[in-house]
């Protein structure tokens, strides 16, 4: 769904472009807190008045979507040539890419997830000690949107991309299964 000319999630430009939407959005909604709170200021000639009490109010959005901004400010997009890379190798497969899933415990940054056949394939490059947690998580989301996938955490391109060349080769894609996996990964990705 575009919204306000932003790209959908998980497509290349997604995290860019978030990015600055989320800051516009921070900066506005402090604006406005702070702007109630001058009108009651200059209007009545104290801070003791309801339009502090509403000033206070309008800065737990703002304060919310400053929230938001930190989250979307701790990674990048991927670069131009990371994406042709991968978009190479996962043409005609449901893919999606520059994923933030979160859990109660961790955020994880996943640049590229694929599903082919049942199979999730995800490439991680951050924490090797993590990968089982990031695997529980999206067979967790898998299960609870009601498809039984199994879950592969790469953390060595070369590797991911022979996967992916094998599944293509050995495995039936199932078109709307598929699609129907990434698009439950791309519900609970930030």
């Amino acid at each position: 769904m575009k919204y306000l000319n932003r790209e959908l999630r998980g497509t290349k430009g997604y995290i860019k472009k978030q990015r600055l939407f989320e800051l516009i959005k921070t900066l506005v909604m402090f604006a406005m807190a702070l702007g109630i709170f001058f009108i009651g200021l200059f209007t009545l000639g104290t801070k003791k008045s309801l339009w502090s009490v509403f000033a206070v109010l309008a800065l737990l959005p703002a304060c919310r979507a400053l929230v938001g901004f930190i989250m979307f400010a701790r990674f990048s997009s991927l670069s131009d040539d990371e994406y042709r890379r991968y978009d190479k190798r996962c043409e005609n497969l449901p893919v999606i890419y520059e994923n933030i899933l979160t859990t109660s415990d961790r955020t994880f940054f996943v640049p590229v997830i694929c599903a082919v056949g049942g199979n999730v394939l995800a490439l991680y490059l951050m924490d090797k000690d993590e990968d089982h947690a990031l695997r529980d998580h999206i067979n967790a989301v898998c299960k609870t949107a009601g498809h039984d996938v199994t879950v592969k955490i790469f953390d060595d391109e070369t590797a991911f991309f022979t996967r992916i060349d094998g599944a293509r080769a050995n495995l039936t894609v199932k078109e709307g299964k598929d699609n129907a996996v990434i698009d439950a990964i791309r519900s609970v990705s930030l």
